[in-house]
Order: C-alpha cells, then structure tokens, then sequence
C-alpha cells in the first residue's frame, strides 16, 4: 500500500513549483524583452505535449511558446479499446487544443521532418524551418519492422494496430462486423516495454464483450510473447466470469510469441513452427521511439528508446532537448498516458526554473492505469515514484492494484473513477 507521505510529498513539489512560477515571473520581466525571449518549442501535442503546453503558458508572456503538430485534432490512446469494442465513439476521443486558452501561442500545424542539435533548428516536410533554444520532443511511439516476417506495419488491407492516433480504429470495426458466428480472432502481443502494458488484455475483453452483447459466439487467442502481463489476476477473474471458453491467453513459453504472418492465408506461426489460421489477426508490433527520433540521429543505433536526465528530462548528449512520454527510458515508469501526464509536469517546471536560473524541484511521479473488461467493470494499478539515490533513475516506491476479489459493486466504482479520470485529463489538457 502506498503512504500517504508519498502523495503529500508529491503534492508539495507540484504546488510550489507552480506557485513558484508565478512568484518569479516578476523576477524574470526584469530580465527579458521582447527581442531577446527565448524560443520554446513543443513538437507534439498529445497528452505529453499538451500537458507541457499548459504549464508553460503560465510563462507565455515571457517565452516565445511554440507548439508544432502535424494533426490539428489528437486522439487519444486511453479509451481508444472502448471505441473498438463499441461502448463509446471515435469522436469521443478526438479533441482540438483550445486555443482561446493559449492567446501567447503559435501553432504550427505541419510535419516535422528533422531536427538540427546542432544548430538548433527544426525542418519540416516542405523545407522550411524554425529555430529553437529549448525543445521539448513528445512524439509518442514507433514501430520494429522485420520482428514477424511477412508483416508489414503500415499494411493497408492487413487489420490496423490502432496503436496510435494514426491508426483506422473505424476500418478496425468495420473488420470486427461482418464476423460470424464461431469467428476465431487473433491478438499477437509484443514484447516488454510498449505503450501501455494491460492494453492488450483489454481490448480481447472488449471485443469480447462487443461479441456477447451482439449474441455472436467467437473465440479470441491471445497469442503473447511474454510469460506474464500486467494485471494478469485481474482479467483471469473476469475472463473465467464473463468471457468463459471465449479468451484464451498462450503464454510465450507454450508457443505465443508469433514469428510469421501470411496475409493472403490469414495465418500466423509461432516460434515452435505451430500455425494458426484465423478470421480476424490484430497484431499489436514491437515498439520503440518514434521516427522523427531516428531521423534526427537523437539516440545511438544500439538504443531503442531516448535515454533522459530524470530530473530535467533533458535528452543525454544533447543541450536544450528535452524528451517526455513513451519515447523514453523512464526506468520503473510504464509507458502510459498518466505517465506523459505527471513527467510533463515535472520537465515544465524545471525547464521553467532553468530559464529563471532556479534551482530544479525534487521530482516525484505518479501513475494510475485503469482497465476495461467490459462497459461498467474496470480495475487499476497505481504507483508512485522518485529519484534513486545517485538521481540517475526513477525508481518505484510500490504500487497498490485493485483487489483480485472485488465484488460487483467495488469494479463499478472503479469504471466510475476511470471515466472520471479520463474527462478530468483531457477537459484540463485540451478544453
């Protein structure tokens, strides 16, 4: 169980780094004009991104805030599985940044191509470019390819990912709807780490659901190439309840980790040379930082993932880059949307005591992962985080998960708090 001493901590840090804001702004006025403002770019504006905006436009005045994206509207990864398994709408999800909130801000809407750490400058598909002395990169994820032979991550006719805000969650559905009765669907799931680590297990729950509400029988194999998962108790209970003989989960040891893809024969093979042959395969690929990371040559060929000074979330080897969200090595911290959420705050607040030569708040880091299983039962994981003793690390100070055994009244409740959650993030980040 987490102490209370940790969230009073946390809270703390949070509020007189923001009190802390306002209270050096007059000191800073007397520093700036408007020649010499410095120029801080946001490249990305999806819940990291969006969550630094909101931090640094306390300081608007004083900076010359940027934000590039190339989609004017966001759609969210959290609750995107409930989109697919039909409980809510693709428009639920999708959200334009507020910009009578951000009078001070230029929104660039446009793609990024390449950025110069040199020479401080950001290109973008057409050639232009803008110039930047702090950057702070929230990209989200990108993919592996040549991990599953034969398949291809931006195939068209295969069943999309939707692991992303790019991704057709509609075509997903419309793929799901013309199933009949006694289907079999695929789910692959990849390796540690990826963009939220119960996903996969949700959505086979919704889709399920989806399924037994429209009195279609199907079976749903989750074909897994790890040999446990997040919250694993938790979505035996409810499958062995709700979506008994419908899920099955293969861990990677009994043959789920999947080597091949046949897209003309609709059929996967294990690495213990088994074939599975299905009606509908959804392969969620391998992940690590997004291209625009790569293109810019910002982590060595041998990395995966931005290695990042936790405190600040500067980029290592590189001045004046700041990186957040599922792009990074956050060490304990799973790659979420509460995460981006709470390592924003913290990069915003240092980043502003940087440019008031300040010294940086004590980072302290919160998350909470909800998961569906069906329209009104949900469960959660909650952890809290801070500096190792050297502050080259996040490390957890534990974690509290819902209760194996919770009744029906305790599992609704807890779907009421994940809604909840999610209207208070993006009506405080995008409205």
């Amino acid at each position: 169980m987490i102490k209370d001493i940790h969230k009073r901590k946390f809270i703390f840090n949070l509020l007189t780094g923001i009190t802390y804001i306002s209270l050096s702004k007059l000191l800073f006025l007397k520093k700036v004009n408007a020649k010499n403002k410095p120029n801080v770019v946001i490249l990305g504006s999806g819940i990291g991104g969006a969550s630094c905006l909101k931090y640094l436009n306390k300081i608007s005045d004083l900076i010359n805030l940027i934000v590039i994206d190339k989609n004017k509207k966001i759609r969210t990864g959290p609750f995107s599985n409930l989109v697919i398994g039909d409980i809510m709408e693709e428009a639920d999800i999708t959200f334009f940044l507020n910009k009578k909130k951000y009078n001070n801000v230029k929104f660039i809407f446009d793609e990024a191509k390449y950025i110069d750490s040199n020479k401080k400058f950001i290109e973008f598909s057409d050639g232009n470019k803008i110039n930047f002395d702090y950057l702070i990169i929230s990209p989200g994820i990108g993919y592996k390819e040549n991990i599953i032979d034969g398949y291809r991550i931006n195939d068209k006719v295969s069943v999309p990912h939707c692991w992303d805000g790019d991704g057709d969650l509609n075509y997903f559905k419309k793929r799901l709807g013309v199933l009949e009765n006694n289907s079999l669907i695929i789910i692959s799931s990849p390796d540690y780490p990826y963009r939220c680590p119960p996903a996969p297990y949700e959505r086979a729950s919704l889709i399920s659901n989806y399924f037994k509400k429209k009195k279609i029988n199907v079976k749903v194999l989750i074909l897994d190439s790890k040999d446990s998962f997040t919250k694993q108790q938790n979505f035996f209970k409810e499958w062995s309840f709700y979506y008994k003989n419908t899920i099955e989960w293969v861990s990677r040891k009994n043959g789920g980790k999947v080597v091949f893809f046949d897209r003309k024969s609709n059929l996967v093979k294990n690495d213990q040379g088994e074939s599975f042959k299905a009606d509908f395969i959804n392969i969620i690929p391998d992940q690590k930082a997004a291209p625009i990371i790569f293109n810019s040559n910002l982590v060595s060929n041998n990395d995966d993932w931005c290695q990042i000074n936790p405190i600040t979330f500067q980029l290592i080897n590189f001045k004046d880059i700041y990186v957040v969200g599922d792009s990074i090595n956050a060490w304990d911290m799973p790659k979420s949307a509460f995460s981006a959420n709470s390592q924003a705050k913290v990069l915003s607040l240092n980043l502003i005591n940087r440019i008031l030569e300040k010294d940086y708040i004590d980072p302290v880091f919160l998350n909470t992962c909800y998961s569906f299983s069906k329209d009104d039962r949900a469960f959660s994981i909650s952890a809290w985080y801070r500096l190792n003793s050297s502050e080259d690390r996040i490390v957890s100070l534990g974690s509290s998960e819902s209760q194996v055994r919770l009744n029906s009244t305790e599992t609704i409740k807890e779907a009421k708090h994940a809604y909840g959650w999610y209207k208070t993030l993006v009506n405080d980040i995008f409205l």
